[in-house]
């Protein structure tokens, strides 16, 4: 019986983490979770060191790699969350991904 509870997505089957604190975000080219997550206006999900290097490598056609929609790396926006995955190859020169634009608060007046 616990068998078939995991295949259908019970306690330990493999949707047990949609939407709980531990959940992940698998990026859209790699297919691994995200790491310094972005997504993109178009709302698909990378790791920025992915879309950084697909955007440097195309820079003719700057496009979504998912959808085609028109992509530019400044209107990504970053994902935050808990915990921090510090382990990345220093043989990789990605800069740092963009930041989020915060607007202004609105006055009531």
């Amino acid at each position: 019986m616990a068998a078939a509870e995991d295949e259908d997505g019970g306690p330990e089957g493999p949707n047990r983490e949609r939407g709980g604190a531990g959940a992940t975000f698998e990026c859209n080219i790699c297919l691994e979770t995200a790491r310094e997550a972005v997504v993109s206006v178009c709302g698909h999900l990378y790791c920025w060191p992915c879309l950084h290097q697909w955007l440097e490598t195309r820079p003719e056609r700057q496009e979504c790699p998912v959808c085609k929609a028109g992509i530019s790396r400044e209107k990504v926006v970053p994902l935050y969350g808990r915990g921090s995955q510090k382990s990345q190859d220093p043989r990789l020169k990605t800069p740092p991904r963009p930041q989020g634009q915060r607007p202004a608060p609105e006055s009531r007046g």
